[in-house]
């Protein structure tokens, strides 16, 4: 089972818990590593990349495990997540879960919004 939790039209917080079946990590897909975090979403130019690292960084670099590389936070490690079961939901089970798509794709739409208003303040586009 996981417990998922949202806030209702109402403005009340709504937790539930629903059937689950283990996936492989979305983040690491299956790979126990993640590139650190002050690493990730930065894309080195070839130029960049031969200036930044000598030839020993840029073979650790693509190194799983290695270190550049830290334990998933999503996944613990454990190459696997929880993840709601469709197949296996009730009738009410299916609409709090819609429910808690809806508000988690909202806050995303919201995150997304505050990071381009922050990119914009900060001069980047």
């Amino acid at each position: 089972m996981i417990e998922i939790t949202y806030e209702n039209d109402e403005g009340e917080e709504v937790s539930v818990e629903l059937p689950s079946k283990m996936e492989v990590c979305d983040e690491c897909n299956g790979e126990t590593y993640v590139l650190r975090e002050g690493m990730r979403g930065h894309a080195y130019s070839a130029e960049e990349f031969a200036e930044s690292f000598d030839e020993e960084e840029q073979a650790e670099y693509f190194t799983r495990g290695g270190i550049y590389d830290e334990i998933c936070p999503c996944c613990k490690g454990k190459n696997v997540i929880p993840v709601v079961d469709e197949e296996k939901l009730t009738p009410e089970q299916k609409v709090h879960f819609t429910a808690w798509e809806e508000s988690e794709a909202q806050k995303a739409r919201w995150n997304a919004e505050d990071a381009r208003t922050m990119r914009m303040e900060s001069g980047y586009y």
